[in-house]
Order: structure tokens, then C-alpha cells, then sequence
């Protein structure tokens, strides 16, 4: 992947709309809003091109539908308009940039939406096209941002991760994707950045040495799921390798967890699992982990 220039954009000020719960009272913190990815693990595609119109936020936890009616305002007080076409593709291993911040009254939030332009929004495979994508709406849509947990906003600030997952968020509709083209699903994850850590690695051929595997799809799972599993309610999040053979983590909650990676489609060397498991701490980052795969 090649490296993306981080955007930056600042949003100061004060909002006395929103209120929150578990308030602390007397202060307020900096939110900052970042944005990240879990790649596209389809090998034809060059570019995946999400035109974001602004972060807003809700006091309340809040539902898909409510979230999506990007027209609807009642309740929800914008963050930041960063109004910017992101290639969601360059956001990876562990890259993020900025979409804004607010000054917000400190306390627990739990409701937030990521609103989207379709209309300016594509995909693009690597001979130049583009193929259809069928959206939940062509005007503007507001997708929810599942949290991890609340986020605890302070007066020493707090920086939220969305992880936008390209994988699972557009869907095949057929075998094709020139010819059938494809469904967005989104699924977007958002993280305290503070209460996280990180993992990397290295995916090899047959030994601990031997060749690096690229474009391996690696994901990080639920403690106990199975080498076999299909569920994607196991999948916690998921990235590729780099020419390197190389992948990286961020933005994990902290427990232990199994990693899985899979060959890229007609490689002849099946899926393994990490030796041991995963266990991520707050803070810290798992370095030098190592996944072998086998014909």
C-alpha cells in the first residue's frame, strides 16, 4: 500500500447541545476523530473512494435507522464536516488520518454516525473501472459507528479510531465483480484510542523462514474461534500483508484473541493459525509475531 499524506482537520468548538451521561461536570475535552481501515481482500481492486460529509454525535445510544436519515438532525450535533474523498485502501496497517475534533463537555458518549456523499463515492478495479455498487441511498446516508465501548471523554481529551471495514463492508453479488458488481454493508468499528494496544507480524511459506507470503489476508478473531469458522461475528478485524510478507494490528481492546491467515486466492498453501494465540495489552504493542503456512 502506498503511504497516505494525513489529512488534517481542526474543529474548535464548544458544544452545549450534546449532553452525555456520567457527566464529571465543570470542564471540557478534545475528541479528536480518526479514521482507519481493515483492507479490501479482493486483489482486483486499486481504489475504494468513501466521500465523508461530517461525524456527528447523540447523547444516547442510538439505532441504525436512526443513524442512517442523514437528513434528521433532531438529537445530533456535528463533530466535523470533514467533506473529503478518502481512499479507504490507504488507510492501512495501522495508518489513520484525521477527519476533525470538537470541544465537547466531558462525560460518556455513546452514539455516533459517519455521514457519507454516495453520489461521490466508487470503486475502482485495477484496469480502471468501475463497477456498480449498490448503496442504501443515493443522496446522503449516515452509517452507525458500532463503539467498543462508550467513549469516556476527560479533560486531558480522548482520540476515537474508526475502523471502516472495507472487507466486510462491500459484499460480492455474484461471482464477478466487473460483471455483478457489488452491495455496501457498512461495518464500522470505533475505539478509545487510549484504552488500546497493537500487534505485527510477518505471514511465511512452510517454515518460520522461509518466503514471505503477500496479499495473506490475517485477522484478528474472538478467543476460541476455530480455524474452519465462517462466522463474521468472530472476525474483530482483519488486514494484509505487504510486499514484506509484513501486517499490523492497531486500535485492539485488550484480552487475548486467535489469528488466522489465509492465503491469497490460488496460492496452494492453506490457512494457519498464530502458534499460541494473541494477548493484547493497553498501551502496548505484540511485535514479531509469526504465522506459518503449509501446502
Amino acid at each position: 500500500m502506498t503511504r497516505f499524506r494525513a489529512l488534517t482537520l481542526l474543529v474548535a468548538c464548544a458544544i452545549g447541545a450534546v449532553s452525555c451521561g456520567d457527566s464529571t461536570g465543570g470542564g471540557t475535552g478534545t475528541l479528536t476523530v480518526q479514521l482507519t481501515d481493515a483492507p479490501f481482500p479482493f486483489s482486483e481492486v486499486s481504489r475504494v473512494d468513501v466521500f465523508v460529509v461530517r461525524i456527528d454525535a447523540k447523547n444516547a445510544a442510538t439505532s441504525e435507522a436512526e443513524a442512517a436519515d442523514a437528513a434528521n438532525a433532531s438529537g445530533w450535533t456535528t463533530l466535523a464536516t470533514p467533506n473529503a474523498l478518502i481512499n479507504i485502501l490507504d488507510l492501512n496497517n495501522g495508518k489513520t488520518t484525521n477527519l476533525g475534533q470538537a470541544t465537547l463537555p466531558t462525560g460518556t458518549y455513546k452514539g455516533f454516525r459517519l455521514v457519507i456523499d454516495p453520489a461521490k463515492s466508487s470503486v475502482t478495479l485495477k484496469d480502471g473501472s468501475n463497477p456498480s455498487v449498490i448503496w442504501p441511498s443515493q443522496s446522503r446516508t449516515g452509517i452507525k459507528i458500532v463503539l467498543d465501548a462508550p467513549i469516556s471523554l476527560t479533560t486531558n481529551g480522548s482520540v476515537m479510531v474508526l475502523d471502516f471495514d472495507v472487507g466486510r463492508s462491500f459484499v460480492m453479488r455474484g461471482n464477478s465483480i466487473s460483471q455483478n458488481g457489488l452491495l455496501f454493508k457498512p461495518v464500522l468499528r470505533g475505539t478509545a484510542i487510549d484504552v488500546t494496544g497493537s500487534a505485527s507480524g510477518s505471514v511465511h511459506a512452510t517454515t518460520a523462514t522461509g518466503a514471505a507470503v503477500v496479499g495473506a489476508t490475517v485477522e484478528v478473531l474472538k478467543s476460541g474461534t476455530l480455524i474452519t469458522d465462517t462466522d463474521d461475528a468472530n472476525i474483530v478485524a482483519t488486514t494484509m500483508t505487504d510486499a514484506s510478507g509484513n501486517f499490523k494490528f492497531g486500535f485492539l481492546l485488550p484480552g487475548t484473541y486467535v489469528v488466522r491467515a489465509t492465503p491469497p486466492s490460488g496460492s496452494t498453501y492453506k490457512p494457519a493459525l498464530l502458534t499460541g494465540g494473541l494477548t493484547v495489552t493497553t498501551g502496548n504493542e505484540t511485535s514479531g509475531l509469526v504465522i506459518v503456512v503449509a501446502p
